[in-house]
């Protein structure tokens, strides 16, 4: 659809054509078909993530790689996660390894190495920051992780509920709600567990925060984040009416924190569509392993 048309939509109406028009330039792009695949301009410049949180790059390879059917329930697969969506790059992944056995200094040395080197050992897909003068190297792996392993924290997660299993990651230095929720995420991938709220619960993000603020036409508080209970209240609504008015192939796919995931790219595209701004990152077709 031409954005001109896009504009003219109500904001509902865009959210929900930004869903099904994401997941049909997926489809096509897996079908082989040829570029263009959308006359959206904006869909079809910059780098948007799926709708589908497990069908981007990093999260296919991760599935493929270290979230394998042999390895669930290993008992180092939380540090694995966080090892996974700290870093979010495989590359880096490929030299530490998956951790069947936890060696926290063998893998700071690989990881310290690589950066000396001047290699990108970080994806910057998600904000990652040092503490208390600590460079991201070692807030990760001496602090925010170390931690998890000393304290056995996988053995205390609830896998009947995600967020339960969030605030507990979360209680510990260096998960903020956002990446407890990340972590959670793959967990419900990589652990076996009912994980009974997958489809209705997901963590409140400065991304998804500002998207739902773009569908409730609170532009002016779009930098104040939702607090948890007002933001379930909210996403609980958004996603029964996009269960609703997307397409069920697509909805039948989608699970909460799927949701949690649109309206974080929703929000990049709300700002484009409304020329305050443009993503980051143009769309280039990914060359390598």
């Amino acid at each position: 659809m031409d954005i001109r048309v896009v504009r003219r939509l109500d904001v509902k109406q865009q959210f929900h054509y930004f869903i099904t028009e994401r997941e049909s330039i997926r489809r096509l792009k897996e079908k082989g078909q040829a570029r263009p695949w959308t006359d959206d301009a904006i869909l079809g410049t910059y780098r948007f993530c799926n709708i589908r949180r497990m069908d981007d790059r990093v999260s296919k390879w991760l599935l493929d790689n270290w979230y394998t059917p042999e390895r669930k329930n290993h008992p180092n697969m939380l540090l694995a996660v966080g090892l996974a969506r700290f870093f979010n790059l495989p590359s880096t992944l490929k030299v530490i390894g998956f951790p069947d056995v936890w060696d926290i200094d063998r893998i700071y040395s690989l990881v310290r190495e690589r950066h000396k080197a001047g290699i990108t050992v970080f994806n910057g897909a998600y904000v990652v920051r040092g503490n208390d003068g600590r460079d991201k190297i070692d807030s990760v792996l001496n602090y925010f992780l170390r931690k998890l392993h000393e304290d056995k924290v996988q053995e205390k997660l609830d896998k009947t509920s995600m967020e339960k299993s969030a605030k507990l990651i979360q209680s510990y230095y260096g998960f903020g709600s956002f990446m407890a929720g990340q972590v959670v995420a793959d967990l419900r991938w990589a652990l076996e567990g009912e994980w009974l709220d997958r489809n209705d619960w997901a963590p409140v993000g400065p991304g998804s925060s500002r998207g739902l603020r773009w569908l409730y036409g609170e532009t002016d508080k779009i930098k104040v984040l939702h607090k948890p209970k007002e933001f379930m209240v909210r996403f609980s609504e958004i996603m029964a009416n996009a269960r609703k008015a997307v397409p069920y192939e697509i909805t039948s796919r989608l699970e909460a924190h799927d949701y949690q995931n649109c309206l974080c790219e929703f929000d990049k595209y709300s700002r484009t569509l409304a020329r305050q701004s443009k993503p980051k990152q143009i769309y280039k077709p990914y060359k390598g392993n």
